[in-house]
């Protein structure tokens, strides 16, 4: 088993060699200082994994990760960073790389990622797998909330027919015995809710209903 550890900071690359060795004995550990040094290394070496740092000398973001592939297509890439996980980890997985781990991560975790990756699956943390299942749950909250009239509440249907027939705001409020600027609230929502800018354009959502 042949790794490389690509990082411009010798004590971050000291201490990954350390947590391969222990984790995969026996294995053979290259390292780079920058990006260009490992791409010479992809050259002349096939490799099980490779450990990636995103801010290295002659490195350009997840571009690295396309120029590696046109090398090797098949070698885990485990991304290690020090870059905001939640900013960064799902453009670089997305890019194509296996995994992405924070520079803080604990060593258990550090030996979780490397594992999975070296299985063939996907790695990011806890948190980012919990924003992509937000995210995930809030769009199908979306696509079940109702749009267009049927977002209208009773009493919105009731002011916008209102507005329509051409009565003025005073007199839905006195119609149904409200104050004005409850009436003037309800307008604006009905105007957000249904994309429309005034009564014209409210009518013909109406009658298109």
């Amino acid at each position: 088993m042949i790794y490389l550890i690509v990082d411009d900071h010798f004590l971050v690359r000291m201490s990954m060699r350390l947590v391969l060795e222990d984790l995969y004995p026996h294995s053979i550990v290259h390292e780079a200082e920058d990006f260009e040094h490992a791409m010479s290394h992809l050259q002349n070496h096939q490799y099980d994994l490779i450990l990636l740092d995103i801010d290295i000398p002659g490195g350009v973001g997840t571009s690295m990760i396309a120029r590696i592939r046109e090398h090797q297509q098949l070698v885990p890439i485990l991304v290690c960073s020090a870059a905001d996980e939640q900013f960064n980890a799902l453009e670089y997985v997305s890019a194509g790389a296996n995994g992405y781990l924070p520079k803080t991560a604990e060593k258990s975790e550090t030996v979780r990622a490397i594992q999975t990756v070296m299985r063939k699956n996907r790695y990011v943390s806890e948190a980012v797998q919990e924003r992509l299942l937000n995210a995930v749950v809030f769009q199908k909250q979306a696509r079940k909330r109702p749009t267009g009239i049927k977002s209208l509440s009773v009493r919105e249907r009731e002011i916008a027919e209102l507005l329509i027939t051409g009565k003025w705001v005073k007199e839905i409020a006195s119609l149904l015995d409200i104050q004005s600027n409850t009436v003037s609230t309800y307008k604006a929502r009905i105007f957000e809710k249904l994309g429309v800018d005034n009564i014209i354009e409210l009518a013909e959502k109406i009658k298109a209903r």
